[in-house]
């Protein structure tokens, strides 16, 4: 599986300065890079309405916003529970 990050994850990603959270981001992507389809991530739920956007919970306060298509996983955004999902995803 392709893994593309976006920039704007890579902002959202500056943001956190919490090491305890980097260090549970940085588990997530190489678990992403070394699975064969997004159904191998437990975490992964598919959004109702957007087909193709999961989000992916890796903190109880923290999700990941992802894009799949075909054999590309695309991060796009990473934030706070409380403001996540006012800006993912965006149609």
């Amino acid at each position: 599986m392709k893994l593309v990050i976006s920039k704007r994850f890579a902002k959202d990603t500056q943001k956190i300065r919490d090491e305890r959270i980097l260090l549970k981001l940085r588990k997530i992507i190489a678990a992403l890079e070394a699975c064969g389809s997004l159904e191998d991530i437990t975490e992964a739920t598919e959004l109702s309405g957007y087909s193709g956007y999961y989000r992916i919970s890796f903190d109880y306060r923290y999700r990941i916003g992802v894009y799949v298509a075909d054999n590309t996983v695309e991060l796009l955004r990473v934030g706070h529970r409380e403001d996540f999902y006012k800006y993912f995803p965006t149609a």
